[in-house]
């Protein structure tokens, strides 16, 4: 089907369910330079491909760097950012992250909101087909996603974008750049509208503990070129979401950051299925032989 085509279907679609899909200029066909610089001003040229081959805490180590010289740039939790990659590129192994280096499915276009200091070229496209939900419909469509020459590159891209995406005359995500709580700070970008999963916080917050993710929040000696420009975001860190403490005097595990986790026991750490900020989503994850956890390891739910 031509794009034009395939525009009106989409248009009509939308109507038919009350409302309209917003789209950006005319896009330019795919591009894809041949002659990548060598280096890149964004801290290097890391080609998702490359490192799908790693083991998966391998590919976490690389993320993890990756996104600690971006928060050193940008102000935005490392931990949070390494985990949306994680979540959203599936540890980079999605079409778009290996064959675009889009390790966030940015789309060439989003509701046509612009901001400043975009990595992203303005030109180079990887289109693919998605599907998108209008008013409670589902239609499959062909769409351009952005395509850049590395995964420093598509970092940078998407920490921009959540400091500077425009709501009105404020900012989408006020109150993300320099929040050292990673809780928070995925909470301010679900708050914003970035993703509709009601459990995108618990889902972001989990894979920020089960991964460790907040040891890349420390940014000490982390030297960047723009350190003078931005402002300044070293300060260590001392909240980790899966630092676990021995409580005096009764020897059992105590967590300060409030997640109720699900385990089949409070001891048995690798059974865990995850680590939810709201109750409620917890006791929807629970399973037969599982049950749900307070910070203080104390019993909180157990399937009837």
């Amino acid at each position: 089907m031509k794009k034009s085509k395939l525009l009106l279907f989409v248009c009509c679609a939308a109507l038919a369910a009350g409302s309209v899909p917003v789209y950006g200029a005319q896009i330019p066909e795919p591009t894809v330079s041949e002659d990548r610089p060598a280096a890149s001003i964004f801290g290097g040229m890391t080609q998702a491909l490359e490192l799908i081959d790693l083991e998966q805490e391998e590919r976490v180590e690389r993320i993890g760097e990756m996104c600690r010289e971006d928060y050193a740039k940008s102000g935005v939790l490392a931990s949070v950012t390494a985990a949306q990659c994680i979540l959203e590129s599936g540890y980079l192994t999605s079409e778009l992250a290996s064959e675009a280096n889009n390790c966030f499915g940015m789309k060439a276009m989003l509701s046509n909101n612009d901001w400043e200091d975009s990595a992203w070229d303005g030109v180079s496209v990887y289109r693919k087909q998605t599907r998108e939900e209008y008013s409670g419909q589902v239609v499959t469509i062909e769409a351009d996603f952005r395509q850049y020459d590395s995964m420093e590159a598509s970092l940078a891209d998407h920490s921009a974008y959540l400091l500077g995406a425009k709501s009105g005359s404020g900012l989408r995500y006020e109150g993300l750049r320099g929040e050292e709580d990673p809780q928070r700070a995925v909470q301010i970008i679900k708050d914003g509208g970035y993703a509709t999963d009601s459990s995108y916080v618990d889902k972001v917050c989990a894979i920020i503990e089960r991964h460790d993710l907040t040891r890349f929040d420390d940014i000490d000696g982390v030297e960047t070129a723009q350190d003078e420009e931005r402002e300044p975001a070293k300060k260590k860190k001392d909240k980790k979401v899966q630092k676990a403490a021995v409580s005096p005097g009764n020897g059992t595990l105590t967590y300060r950051d409030g997640y109720y986790r699900v385990r089949k026991s409070w001891t048995d750490l690798d059974t865990q299925i995850g680590a939810f900020g709201v109750l409620e989503n917890a006791k929807e994850a629970c399973k037969p032989g599982y049950q749900v956890y307070d910070a203080k390891g104390n019993v909180v739910y157990t399937l009837p």
